[in-house]
């Protein structure tokens, strides 16, 4: 015969009421969603993105400021890295297309001022953010043709008085080597792609045409200070 001791029995009694109160206890609501790092708006994202193209800002300020080849590959490279992190949402793309306009403007800056390796260079940046402009793609054709034509530099005038003739002395400058070529020429003459039209005034500049670019005529003033 089994003795049962009360006070075992209220033990047994006090456990089962806890299991019941607990299995019929609703669940604790599930924790908090994760804050969401990073920016949420286009205005944040754009100003994570605007710094990349401080280096063309810059250069568009003044005229004695260039772009370096270092310059150049670090903006394009930090480019593509935000177009990989922020081109998957709207309000990324939104921000990425309005640097992209900027670019744009100030490649038109640059092609105004005939810097043509900057208006080149916002090219690719601009292309780097998988943009179409028809506009930029002009300027980038204009700015292709213009580097593979030599600088012009009016240098001085010599009369022939034996028969008349007017020379001009022309200073090329190779835009992609550097080098220096210097030619005379009368006016109808041409020589490395550039035709001598006119002088102008009294010998104080010429008027030629880039033979490789149809209908682009440039005046060019002769410079004394530089003889």
């Amino acid at each position: 015969m089994k003795i049962i001791r009360p006070g075992l029995l209220v033990q047994v009694s006090i456990w089962a009421c806890c299991a019941l109160i607990f299995s019929c206890a609703p669940p604790p609501p599930p924790p908090p969603p994760p804050e969401t790092a990073g920016p949420q708006t286009a205005e944040e994202v754009f100003a994570l993105i605007s710094p990349i193209i401080q280096p063309l800002r810059v250069a568009a300020a003044s005229k004695n400021v260039t772009i370096s080849p270092a310059d150049r590959d670090l903006m394009i490279s930090q480019l593509g890295q935000a177009v990989a992190q922020y081109g998957g949402t709207e309000f990324g793309r939104q921000a990425l297309a309005r640097l992209g306009q900027e670019i744009a403007d100030l490649a038109l800056t640059f092609s105004r001022d005939e810097r043509y390796r900057a208006t080149l260079i916002c090219l690719d940046a601009h292309n780097v953010l998988n943009m179409s402009s028809a506009l930029l793609n002009r300027l980038g054709e204009r700015a292709q043709k213009m580097i593979s034509q030599p600088a012009v530099r009016t240098r001085g005038f010599l009369e022939d008085k034996q028969n008349g003739d007017l020379y001009a002395f022309l200073e090329l400058l190779d835009r992609q080597s550097g080098k220096i070529k210097t030619i005379q020429l009368r006016e109808g003459e041409e020589s490395d792609g550039i035709q001598l039209l006119r002088i102008i005034g009294r010998n104080r500049g010429v008027r030629i045409e880039y033979l490789e670019i149809p209908g682009l005529i440039v005046d060019i003033d002769f410079e004394r200070s530089g003889m």
